[in-house]
């Protein structure tokens, strides 16, 4: 999936269930986040991608 140029990935997880976000960052480790369901998911990896994007516009 993309979310404003930023490729990031949902998966589901078995053990606890739930769902797992992740995203790469220049030169960092990958941003990671779990949810409960799939549509959590997909709005915290955005929201996280938001977030950097805005982070890098002030710097």
């Amino acid at each position: 999936m993309e979310h404003q140029g930023i490729e990031y990935t949902v998966v589901q997880t078995i053990n606890p269930s739930g769902w797992k976000w992740s995203f790469e960052r220049d030169g960092r480790s990958p941003k990671t986040g779990i949810a409960f369901d799939r549509a959590e998911a997909i709005t915290a990896a955005q929201r996280a991608i938001g977030q950097l994007l805005r982070d890098r516009q002030r710097q």
